[in-house]
């Protein structure tokens, strides 16, 4: 996989995420080990995920009564 298909599967990731999340600002972002982080933590998650290989995806779930989103990976196909 070349450096530009990889670019195009993170900008891809952080697209969906940044649709997730819409208008909301104080949105909780929850890794695959269910530990919480920020937005801003997940969008780097997310990138170092796909140029270490993998696939992600991500969710809307609700969390302790509010929407959230959860992100996980999975190995290459």
């Amino acid at each position: 996989m070349s450096n530009a298909d990889i670019e195009e599967l993170w900008i891809d990731a952080w697209n969906q995420l940044y649709t997730l999340r819409g208008e909301r600002r104080d949105v909780v972002c929850l890794l695959p080990d269910g530990q919480r982080c920020t937005f801003e933590d997940c969008l780097g998650w997310l990138q170092d995920s796909v140029y270490a290989g993998y696939q992600v995806h991500s969710a809307e779930v609700w969390y302790q009564g509010r929407k959230a989103i959860q992100v996980s990976r999975s190995e290459p196909t």
